[in-house]
């Protein structure tokens, strides 16, 4: 179902809800999954150069800087991480918004958070 979303700077983006619902709550559920706890996670928007922003930021153990081109491939886990996964909900989220014809990204360094950001 493509849906208008209407942002907070009043611009609108025409995206597949479900889609991009399915996105939005798989970065807030791994900000959750990483974060430590009373950690406070960051939903926000903005207009960037025509195109909207959406990101989830948390301040929680944050992703090596040689695996951020690397998290978006199925099946792929970060070395040696406790935490369970099939290695499959960024690469979904990737294909889900390149297909709404956007950009997905990660800026991220360990220890200090993550922010995962889509564009469109």
């Amino acid at each position: 179902m493509v849906s208008d979303v209407k942002t907070l700077e009043d611009e609108i983006v025409r995206v597949d809800f479900g889609k991009m619902v399915w996105v939005l709550n798989n970065f807030i559920t791994n900000a959750i999954k990483y974060s430590y706890a009373g950690d406070t996670i960051r939903i926000s928007t903005q207009n960037k150069d025509g195109k909207i922003r959406f990101s989830v930021i948390d301040s929680g153990v944050g992703i090596d800087k040689r695996y951020h081109n690397q998290i978006f491939d199925r099946y792929f886990q970060i070395p040696n991480e406790s935490q369970n996964g099939t290695g499959l909900g960024l690469a979904i989220s990737k294909n889900f918004v390149e297909k709404m014809g956007g950009k997905i990204g990660v800026e991220s360094e360990k220890g200090k958070g993550t922010e995962f950001w889509i564009e469109i």
